[in-house]
């Protein structure tokens, strides 16, 4: 992957981003409008962009064992980054609502509005197949071993966990997934519209991050430590520790790994916060302001920080 492709990437997420920041201002999308908008890409644009990913690939046993790799990795990946934010959260006595945020924002990135949208930039559909792995995984943790982090007294039952993670991308990832393994297409005329559809996620992802920012309420929380730990921890240090990992545990792994499951894994993991944390630490109890705080700042600096990251892959893998 050349570097300069990179940047260029990076540079029209970023002006994307900026449109939505100047709908915003410009009241063209207003708060309401844009939890709808988030909705859409959730329920509809995501899920058929998914989808049709799948009915674009042919299956072959590279691509196979490519996903199982992936599927094992996340688990290992997701697990050593809360073992990691466990440990620095203790490192800076953090209390205890400040630490659940902070663990919870650690393991879960914003692989959806903004992983996705770049993975498809960089690795085009077969990096998709991989990300739609990722997510699925992510999907079942955050719903159970996200809700037992933030969790404040408020339990969930088993059946709403079950209805959280049974969402239309956990059902877009199974079935393009069992299409993909038995070589089933979608008919011509519906891998047209639902692609079509599902393309336009990437641009409204960008414009749905942007205005999202520009209705955070920051003020008060810019200068907490605990904003700019997680920021350092989960842009740079994580992705970091993971390369290294990753570099040394190739000649162990059969077949070893290809390259685009590693960029793949690496990028997803170095995303700034979810947005969808935020909500979970209202539902909870929890401080939904720093959570909004570590998004926002986050997001921006991950337009540096990414750069970086995918640099180091390219020369350190």
């Amino acid at each position: 992957m050349h570097i300069d492709i990179i940047f260029q990437q990076i540079l029209i997420l970023s002006i994307l981003i900026f449109i939505g920041i100047a709908g915003a201002k410009l009241e063209v999308i207003s708060a309401a409008g844009k939890d709808s908008l988030a909705k859409l890409i959730f329920n509809i644009t995501l899920p058929l962009m998914l989808l049709t990913n799948f009915s674009r690939i042919s299956i072959t046993p590279r691509l196979l064992t490519n996903s199982l790799h992936i599927l094992l990795l996340t688990f290992l990946a997701l697990a050593f980054m809360l073992l990691i934010s466990w440990f620095i959260s203790k490192a800076f006595r953090m209390p205890r609502g400040e630490a659940s945020i902070f663990k919870t924002h650690c393991v879960f990135g914003n692989i959806v509005y903004l992983g996705f949208p770049l993975i498809a930039a960089l690795y085009g559909e077969e990096g998709l197949l991989y990300a739609g792995m990722f997510q699925l995984v992510t999907n079942m943790m955050i719903w159970t071993i996200g809700v037992v982090i933030l969790n404040q007294g408020k339990n969930l039952s088993i059946l709403q966990n079950v209805r959280h993670i049974l969402n239309p991308n956990s059902f877009a990832v199974v079935i393009g997934f069992v299409m993909f393994l038995f070589s089933v297409k979608l008919p011509h005329v519906l891998l047209q519209s639902f692609g079509g559809l599902g393309d336009s996620t990437a641009y409204l992802s960008m414009v749905y991050i942007g205005a999202m920012m520009y209705y955070s309420s920051l003020k008060g929380f810019l200068n907490r430590r605990e904003v700019y730990i997680f920021t350092l921890s989960k842009l740079f240090i994580l992705p970091v520790m993971l390369i290294f990992v990753l570099s040394k545990a190739i000649d162990f792994i059969p077949g070893g790994l290809d390259r685009i499951v590693i960029g793949v894994l690496v990028l997803l993991v170095a995303m700034p916060g979810m947005a969808n944390v935020v909500i979970m630490a209202k539902i909870f109890g929890a401080d939904d302001k720093l959570a909004t705080a570590n998004v926002a700042v986050s997001t921006v600096v991950s337009l540096i920080s990414l750069p970086i990251v995918l640099l180091m892959i390219e020369l350190l893998v």
